[in-house]
């Protein structure tokens, strides 16, 4: 039996779109949590495998990959059914403009209201706070119209870019649901009265086989 391990962050939206892929994929595997408070993805051991000390590390046999892109590209090479990454050229065009999308315009400003809030820093940084949101709306905005004529975001299937983006949005509505966001009206809690469309989308992903193996053990 081929080893599998991940090393993993809970809560971490680029670990998380990696177990998602894990249980998409219908692998075991082990799951070896890290505690950041402790700054263990730090320690010499962890280093011993990725010397940079940041997670998602997969282990799968004898492989070793680091980066959540890169998992999931190995991941879906190496292990092609269900695909990940399109069929066809123009949905793997989609499928990582997407990613990218999120990478270059959503991930920065979801930190930038996410981080603040869940130190308790609501009050303190709320310009910043409200100006990022400002952003996310826009970047939900886009998002929602994509999901007005096809259930996932790059189309008919489930895909990459769906794991990729749903831990961060995730990550944006559990701090926006805290009460030290509510007087800042950022508009986004709850996500159904905004986006109802990607409110659908979201319940979509949570009736997945395995989602519930992959939801951070944190936030149970």
């Amino acid at each position: 039996m081929t080893r599998r391990e991940l090393y993993f962050i809970s809560g971490s939206p680029p670990c998380w779109a990696v177990m998602l892929a894990l249980e998409v994929k219908a692998f075991a595997y082990t799951r070896r949590r890290l505690d950041n408070a402790k700054g263990e993805q730090k320690s010499p051991e962890f280093r011993n495998l990725n010397p940079r000390g940041h997670v998602p590390v997969l282990i799968d046999g004898d492989v070793m990959i680091c980066e959540t892109l890169a998992i999931l590209a190995y991941l879906d090479a190496k292990y092609p059914s269900p695909p990940l990454f399109g069929e066809t050229p123009m949905q793997t065009g989609r499928i990582w403009q997407m990613i990218c999308e999120c990478d270059g315009h959503l991930r920065a400003p979801v930190g930038d209201v996410s981080r603040p809030l869940f130190r308790g820093k609501g009050q303190e940084l709320a310009t910043q706070i409200i100006a990022a949101a400002t952003t996310v709306r826009s970047e939900l905005t886009l998002l929602e119209t994509r999901l007005t004529s096809h259930p996932w975001l790059a189309g008919a299937t489930l895909c990459a870019a769906d794991l990729v983006i749903y831990p961060v949005l995730m990550q944006l509505c559990r701090a926006a649901a805290l009460e030290d966001a509510t007087p800042l009206n950022l508009d986004i809690h709850p996500l159904g009265d905004y986006f109802p469309n990607l409110d659908q989308w979201s319940e979509r992903i949570e009736t997945l086989p395995g989602f519930d193996n992959a939801y951070p053990p944190h936030w149970k």
